[in-house]
């Protein structure tokens, strides 16, 4: 199973965990299948693959229970229902009350690089709903003191070490300068760095320090982002500084990783092939984008801003089953790079063939 079907079994997973949970009574194939319909997560997908993914849940623990029902034809049917109760290995219902909700609105900026994955359609969903129970002014009160949260309540002391998370905590906390020790990829000792903390950011299971470096000008500063299993020391220094106006989550928010330039993002809009379609929609290309549906099943994508040196390499991964349709600057780089990619292979054969040639003209005149 490739990584694409492996992020659409999951999705599937997930839903179907929600729709027995939230059942009032067990449900056959074909009503899970309506359900995902209706959420829009599959289009048409066969019995067996529902009866896989159900399987699949009994793999991971879940206790299925198997039951007969009458079919809308009139005789009888397989259904499905997750087991509830009170033991210590059996699951209750998911419950997000007001206090989880409350509790996601402190904790929602953290989950900012989680964007541009297929888990955000649920986080969007929460945050949504976050709205509903939450005033502005609390909300407003809940970003003005949330700097220098821990993203995890109890972190691992012998990964990270208690002391150095509480210092950078106090750092972001009242806005002062961190001396670090830090081991950069290309460096093979730990190196002295003094930065300007603003956020702690979690990306792909791994925590960062988002700052800027204290010794960069402004009109050249840029923002970056220090893995914390990289850091072997950090101290709190008694020189303060002033935070940026613009956060870290609005930085993000335009990136589908943790990439910084210092070039302008720009515009793009691409045309996504009907085979990754689905996959544009369910694993998003990019946090802020706008899909459109095509009558041949493509889709339109428009992204107001991106920038070129993080699309390009996502554009190259989907191959032929992508499409750029503007900037004219990044159609004429994919360009580029296509000849390029085609001159280190294409040269290895040219080379073969001449070498071919060469032999059969040496053999004709011996």
């Amino acid at each position: 199973m490739d990584s694409i079907s492996r992020h659409e079994q999951l999705l599937r997973v997930f839903h179907l965990i929600d729709i027995l949970f939230s059942a009032r009574q067990p449900l056959s194939v074909s009503e899970l299948k309506q359900e995902l319909q209706d959420r829009q997560v599959i289009d048409e997908m066969s019995d067996k693959n529902i009866r896989r993914d159900i399987g699949f849940l009994e793999k991971f623990g879940y206790s299925i229970v198997r039951s007969k029902k009458r079919s809308p034809r009139g005789g009888s049917c397989l259904a499905f229902a997750i087991s509830i109760g009170l033991g210590k290995d059996e699951l209750r219902p998911p419950v997000i009350g007001v206090v989880e909700l409350l509790s996601l609105a402190v904790a929602r900026d953290f989950l900012a690089p989680l964007a541009g994955t297929f888990y955000w359609r649920g986080i969007g969903q929460l945050i949504a709903r976050l709205e509903t129970v939450a005033t502005p002014q609390l909300l407003s009160y809940v970003n003005e003191h949330k700097e220098g949260l821990v993203v995890h309540p109890r972190p691992n002391t012998g990964k990270y070490g208690s002391r150095m998370l509480a210092g950078i905590n106090r750092a972001i906390r009242q806005r002062v300068e961190l001396e670090i020790r830090y081991t950069s990829l290309t460096a093979a000792k730990p190196k002295k760095s003094t930065i300007q903390p603003e956020a702690l950011v979690v990306y792909e299971g791994s925590i960062y320090v988002a700052a800027y470096k204290a010794s960069d000008a402004p009109e050249t500063e840029q923002i970056r982002f220090y893995k914390l299993d990289r850091i072997s020391d950090a101290r709190p220094l008694s020189r303060s500084f002033a935070r940026r106006s613009q956060p870290v989550e609005e930085l993000l928010a335009d990136s589908m990783t943790m990439f910084r330039s210092s070039d302008s993002p720009r515009r793009y809009r691409l045309r996504i092939a009907a085979e990754r379609a689905r996959w544009a929609v369910e694993k998003p290309f990019h946090p802020r984008q706008i899909v459109r549906q095509q009558a041949d099943g493509s889709l339109l994508l428009e992204i107001p801003r991106a920038w070129d040196d993080e699309m390009l390499p996502q554009l190259l991964a989907l191959g032929e089953h992508v499409e750029v349709l503007e900037p004219e600057e990044a159609r004429d780089r994919l360009l580029e790079t296509a000849r390029a990619i085609i001159g280190k292979y294409a040269c290895r054969h040219i080379q073969e063939f001449d070498a071919i040639y060469a032999d059969r003209a040496t053999a004709d005149l011996s």
